[in-house]
């Protein structure tokens, strides 16, 4: 989606001291490679790690991430339900709405709101802004999920991890810190 709005894409993920139930930064490195060599043309895609830590101060982080982008060269940045944030601290949509007092970053925020779903009509990822189909057909799925399936060597739905990025996690003792 966002591929089709630019002309390249930054995959910054942030490499450094995390918490707990994390994955490590090799894991996420290899899954990135996955999904950068099975999805994505190649020649429009930059990986790069951000080395620092998460400090998971919600909101506030989210525009301290959006400033490295932007210095970076971005010029958008996406922003999603609870990013940085740590259990139920802050408001799940916090970082999204905090971009609205900062307008003069001269970074564009895509913000990525709600929960998420595959929906078998729809084909896809979707979500309750963007489907309009009944629950019965969404295979819902979170964070917590997945990283539950994986810690008991189960296979996500391939609809809702690539089976390359399971491949990935598989081949880890543990992917988690």
């Amino acid at each position: 989606m966002v591929l089709g709005l630019c002309d390249g894409l930054l995959i910054h993920p942030i490499i450094g001291k995390k918490k707990a139930g994390d994955f490590k930064d090799e894991v996420i490195l290899k899954a990135y490679e996955a999904l950068i060599q099975n999805y994505f043309p190649p020649e429009r895609i930059v990986l790069s790690a951000l080395l620092t830590e998460m400090r998971y101060a919600g909101p506030r982080e989210a525009i301290h991430h959006a400033i490295i982008r932007k210095n970076f060269g971005c010029t958008h940045f996406v922003v999603g339900r609870d990013h940085a944030g740590v259990g139920d601290f802050y408001d799940k949509e916090a970082a999204i709405e905090i971009f609205d007092e900062f307008e003069d970053l001269e970074i564009s925020p895509i913000a990525v709101k709600g929960d998420f779903f595959h929906c078998n009509i729809c084909g896809g990822l979707m979500s309750e802004r963007t489907c309009p189909h009944s629950p019965q057909h969404h295979i819902p799925f979170s964070g917590t999920t997945i990283r539950n399936m994986l810690a008991q060597g189960k296979e996500p739905p391939a609809e809702v991890m690539r089976p390359e990025v399971f491949q990935v996690l598989s081949r880890e003792e543990n992917p988690f810190v």
